[in-house]
């Protein structure tokens, strides 16, 4: 596992060892971060499910000005950690030890400006239709006006409802796994 691009670029990552944490694939997150060719730069980044951080790390590499990372796995947490060490970001990385909607809830009484989200749920254990709520229950205001859901998926998992106030923009599809786009519906 390695940093593509940006300024940390080539800098090989821990990888988990196991199957509790499956880290992004190469392929698939160049295809996501080609998705977001123009809204990394200078953007604030919630990793939720953030395993070993490979995703924020990434955008903190292209240029993201700060990344929240939060997994309610302590071993994820370390591991997360390392991986910030390694590529030198710890002043534009916070660190949380919790669950999503409490760690949401926190950084909605805080932030109040994410402009990325990273969905990295294990594919067995989430229900993305209920991650996406928080944003509008206790992470309330937390997304700003432009901000970009990604949501990497299995697809043999089916779909999920999105909430009202968000829409899909697109789904792009490699091999078993699925990358949903999705923004919050612009206000009449």
């Amino acid at each position: 596992m390695r940093v593509i691009a940006g300024d940390f670029r080539g800098r090989r990552l821990i990888s988990p060892e196991g199957r509790d944490v499956r880290p992004t694939i190469d392929r698939v997150k160049e295809a996501i971060f080609s998705i977001l060719t123009y809204d990394v730069d200078g953007a604030v980044v919630l990793d939720l499910f953030s395993g070993s951080g490979n995703l924020g790390i990434e955008a903190l590499s292209r240029g993201a000005s700060f990344c929240y990372f939060v997994d309610i796995s302590k071993k994820s947490i370390e591991l997360t950690h390392q991986n910030i060490g390694i590529v030198g970001a710890e002043a534009k990385s916070k660190v949380l030890h919790s669950d999503y909607r409490r760690a949401v809830s926190a950084i909605a009484k805080q932030e109040g400006n994410i402009d990325l989200v990273f969905i990295d749920a294990p594919y067995n254990m989430c229900e993305y239709g209920e991650v996406l709520s928080v944003f509008f229950e206790e992470g309330k205001g937390l997304l700003s006006g432009e901000a970009i859901i990604i949501i990497e998926r299995d697809k043999r998992n089916g779909g999920y409802e999105l909430p009202n106030g968000l829409e899909l923009l697109k789904t792009r599809k490699y091999g078993q796994t699925e990358i949903d786009v999705i923004t919050k519906k612009e206000q009449i």
